[in-house]
């Protein structure tokens, strides 16, 4: 039996009987918690030093592209229709198996590096199987605790791989007989079905949904992003009408949903995942924050794509916090009051354990609950940064206070994977293979004109993969309104 004892940190277990424990220590065996209290001892285990650490419960990111990490920063200054046709119809299409490699594995050792231990990871560029392998190895690889997810994204190609659907759909369950037969491994199967905009038919959609229950795997799916054809898009009660909603979903993003519609979301037990960077920017509007606490839904937040954001889940849950406490206080109208209506508590439990119960893993992690697997990082308050903390209020100092240069150590399952702030991977080996990904992806971007794709080039793009009724109705959306800048 392999042991580890976590020793004299200041213990934030977000489990609500634990609570908080100062001078506190946590035993693990085999990769799970064993014990979480004070004067704790074990006389072979391997002890981690953790005076001046906070020790808590790694993050949880319920929605990221880790692919993107390849085109870092390109998509800054985009809209969602310059996303579409700068990214999902234009570079995917530029990478090379050997490039989702390298974004997987350096993008999953850069979430570990900022205390992120799990990932929901919408990897919507399968272009061959090759890319699927490849993107799996990339993961599998860097250690981290994820679900894949199958994505049916097609940007235009040439000579696709897939000719059809169905070999797609077939290909998935090579691909789960393959690496996804162990349900507690800390690498499973989801599925991430095309985007309602984007489905040939609704045949085509609802077999996407079936693969992932016929394989028993989770559904995420971006939804009510936009506004559409004039009104509301109603994708909620589209899959309400096909008799697709189920408590086995995730949807994504949700700002232009109707009361009607989130009714049934809770009705239903769907989870929801926000992801506040990309939402605000890309006009997503705020995150449905209060809505979702209103109805009781389940509900995470994500970085999303790093050819966006930063990688960390401390600018998300802020933002987030920050934008659900604005929307509260708006009815004060510059009044005094006293306190705020969210507390950094409860925004600290959405980057873990709530998170966590959004994927349907809260019994095995999200908390520093004994049984559960030791997915744990700690923050070194001892920095220039976190120095002379409030021990009163401890999620007050990880919400509001922290950032990657805080975290000291990071263990998955148990596994020490960085210590002493610094990441026990092949880290230049990470950067050099993705530099190179990042290099080859910009020749071939710049051959066909450059990242960014003005909008009519997009809607002759989406011609290729999608019906010319979707097409028509994205040219009708459409408003033409010239950049401002100041």
């Amino acid at each position: 039996m392999s042991r580890r004892l976590i020793k004299g940190g200041f213990v934030v277990s977000v489990d609500p009987r634990l609570g908080n424990l100062d001078d506190a220590d946590v035993l693990i065996e085999d990769g799970k918690i064993s014990a979480v209290g004070r004067n704790l001892s074990a006389a072979d285990a391997e002890i981690i030093d953790a005076a001046h650490m906070i020790v808590m419960p790694g993050f949880v990111d319920t929605h990221r592209h880790i692919w993107q990490g390849a085109m870092r920063a390109v998509t800054a200054d985009w809209s969602l229709l310059n996303y579409l046709g700068g990214i999902r119809m234009s570079a995917a299409a530029c990478y090379r198996p050997e490039d989702m490699y390298a974004a997987q594995y350096q993008g999953a050792l850069e979430a570990i590096n900022a205390g992120v231990t799990t990932i929901t990871d919408y990897c919507h560029n399968l272009n061959t199987p090759d890319h699927a392998h490849e993107a799996i190895r990339g993961l599998r690889d860097a250690g981290l605790r994820a679900i894949w997810n199958y994505g049916f994204n097609r940007p235009p190609l040439g000579d696709p791989a897939f000719k059809t659907q169905q070999e797609r759909l077939q290909f998935a369950r090579t691909l789960a007989a393959q690496y996804f037969v162990q349900r507690d491994a800390i690498l499973t199967m989801g599925v991430a079905p095309e985007e309602a905009a984007l489905w040939i038919d609704d045949d085509a959609g609802k077999a996407q949904f079936a693969l992932a229950r016929e394989l028993a795997a989770r559904l995420f799916w971006h939804c009510n992003c936009l506004n559409h054809g004039g009104g509301r898009p109603f994708e909620v009660a589209r899959l309400h009408a096909l008799g697709l909603l189920d408590h086995d979903i995730v949807l994504s993003h949700m700002r232009y949903t109707t009361p009607e519609e989130w009714r049934l979301v809770a009705e239903h037990g769907v989870a929801v995942a926000f992801t506040p960077d990309t939402e605000l920017q890309m006009g997503m509007g705020y995150p449905s924050t209060i809505i979702a606490r209103r109805h009781g839904i389940a509900h995470g937040y994500g970085a999303d794509i790093t050819s966006n954001n930063s990688a960390d889940m401390f600018t998300p849950l802020r933002m987030a916090l920050q934008t659900a406490r604005a929307e509260l206080n708006a009815p004060r109208d510059g009044e005094l009051y006293d306190g705020v209506p969210i507390t950094c508590d409860e925004a600290l439990r959405w980057g873990t354990l709530e998170g966590a119960r959004v994927l349907g893993l809260d019994h095995r992690i999200g908390s520093l609950t004994p049984g559960k697997d030791a997915d744990i990082i700690l923050l070194n308050t001892d920095s220039i940064t976190l120095v002379g903390w409030d021990r009163s209020n401890p999620a007050g100092t990880i919400i509001q206070q922290a950032s990657i240069a805080d975290v000291d150590t990071v263990m998955i399952k148990g596994k020490v994977l960085k210590r002493h702030g610094v990441l026990l991977a092949d880290v230049k080996r990470a950067c050099r293979l993705l530099a190179d990904a990042a290099e080859h992806i910009a020749r071939e971007v710049a051959a066909k004109g450059g990242f960014y794709v003005d909008p009519q080039r997009t809607f002759q793009l989406m011609q290729a993969v999608t019906s010319a009724r979707h097409v028509d109705a994205f040219r009708a959306d459409y408003q033409e309104i010239a950049p401002t800048t100041t």
